[in-house]
């Protein structure tokens, strides 16, 4: 960092406002800039900047930050966040955030788009006061994206031990008969701790007396709704003043969404409520292992009660398993739209991440082909995309998702080799056959 500057040099290209506003919580209670940076697998180090970290010295053994023990305000402008803040004002590209610019060229929206749109011109007037003071800022975080625990009814084949208390005790489970890669998964989760976030007081008082800056807060899981003690939490903060100023934004697997539910997020000023749905019946119930349809479909029901401000989404994580075969889920939906007049559901997708021999990239290109074709059609035909009043946006939405498949990349063949292993085992252990759900699997035997 040259610090003889005395003005900022931002690119646009590639900055980003999260670090200035808001931070990303684990359900063990490490923290993160975003849940989309890359290598920073351990949290928030104590006495490192990013530069101590991408130099390889940071472990699972570095000090790191933990929210139910250690104070935000010691964290949020500890001298990472700070020099993180300073390499965004000088006009960096830094590879931790390659995630959101891979997402960008491939045709899907990245988290950096989506905040920069909603908070940039609100705190630029602040960044040269950020920039003076060495990327020290003096406002609270307004944005809180909080995992409150790994607990999770569900194990999806994309996820990880430390994210999901179902996928942890299936690998537990399964010992030796494990994949070296699921070992590692399960050796990362290990080191995370026993308590969950949403059992600190600590952190909970933290929140509440800080509750006056925030204007947004996400909750992610494992699933929020599974865990008992998150929803006690957001309701203390729906019975507070402030939760009409606040607007929420939850990712949830579409399962356990009841009318106490539906009460409880009508408490606060609006959100956006995301559906992590990946395809349709037996596809879902393979790839968002345990889940059942029927759930999905009444939980969805059951959301078309919240208020006007709420809005809903799909979440769908374009992996190899469902990037040929997606169409019966969309018309699916698009068909629930059209009969109930719903204006306020949209179609959404995003990408697979830390696992790449999961991502759609890896099937040939003439299978996803076909699934482009039948994209096309769809959009033809889609009273979304002909219909609502959002319709440029769905359409611009599956336009995104039919560019996503088109890139015919060079795939190494040590990926292949990987998911045919994993899918093997999963089959193995599962007592499943994602080779007969997912035909178009028949690519890694060839």
């Amino acid at each position: 960092m040259d610090k003889t500057k005395n003005t900022m040099d931002i690119n646009e290209d590639n900055f980003c406002i999260v670090p200035f506003v808001q931070l990303n919580t684990r359900g063990k209670g490490d923290a993160r800039v975003c849940c989309s940076i890359e290598g920073v697998d351990f949290g928030i180090p104590k006495h490192m900047t990013l530069d101590d970290i991408n130099a390889e010295t940071y472990s699972s053994d570095t000090d790191v930050y933990n929210l139910s023990k250690d104070k935000i305000e010691d964290l949020w402008n500890g001298p990472f966040m700070r020099d993180f803040r300073m390499k965004m004002l000088n006009g960096e590209r830094l590879t931790n955030c390659d995630f959101c610019y891979r997402m960008e060229n491939s045709g899907f929206g990245s988290k950096r788009t989506g905040k920069n749109k909603r908070f940039y011109e609100r705190v630029k007037p602040m960044l040269q006061k950020y920039y003076d003071a060495n990327g020290h800022v003096d406002v609270m975080p307004q944005w809180w994206e909080v995992r409150l625990s790994t607990k999770c009814n569900l194990s999806c084949v994309m996820c990880s031990p430390n994210l999901s208390s179902m996928m942890y005790k299936e690998y537990s489970k399964w010992g030796d008969k494990m994949t070296g890669q699921m070992q590692g998964s399960l050796d990362i989760a290990k080191r995370s701790g026993e308590e969950y976030l949403s059992q600190s007081t600590f952190f909970r008082e933290q929140i509440m007396t800080n509750l006056e800056h925030v204007l947004f807060m996400e909750f992610r899981g494992g699933e929020v709704f599974a865990d008992r003690h998150s929803i006690d939490f957001i309701w203390e903060i729906a019975r507070s003043e402030y939760a009409k100023n606040i607007s929420l934004d939850i990712s949830t697997n579409a399962t356990l969404i009841t009318e106490e539910i539906v009460d409880l997020l009508n408490h606060f000023k609006g959100g956006l409520l995301r559906f992590s749905i990946d395809a349709g019946q037996d596809k879902d119930e393979l790839i968002r292992y345990h889940t059942k349809w029927d759930s999905v479909i009444n939980s969805i029901e059951n959301s078309n009660n919240l208020h006007s401000e709420w809005e809903m989404v799909t979440q769908t994580c374009i992996q190899a398993l469902n990037c040929v075969g997606l169409v019966p889920m969309l018309d699916y939906f698009d068909e629930m739209c059209a009969r109930t007049g719903n204006e306020r559901f949209h179609l959404g997708f995003t990408s697979v991440r830390g696992k790449e021999w999961m991502r759609h990239e890896l099937v040939p290109l003439h299978y996803r082909q076909q699934e482009i074709q039948e994209l096309e059609q769809f959009i033809e035909r889609s009273w979304l995309c002909n219909n609502s009043k959002h319709k440029n946006r769905e359409t611009k939405t599956v336009q995104g998702l039919i560019k996503a498949l088109s890139a015919d990349t060079k795939i190494d063949d040590t990926l292949n080799n990987k998911a045919r292993e994993y899918y093997l085992k999963l089959n193995e252990l599962r007592n499943v056959d994602y080779w007969k759900t997912f035909p178009h699997l028949e690519y890694l035997n060839e």
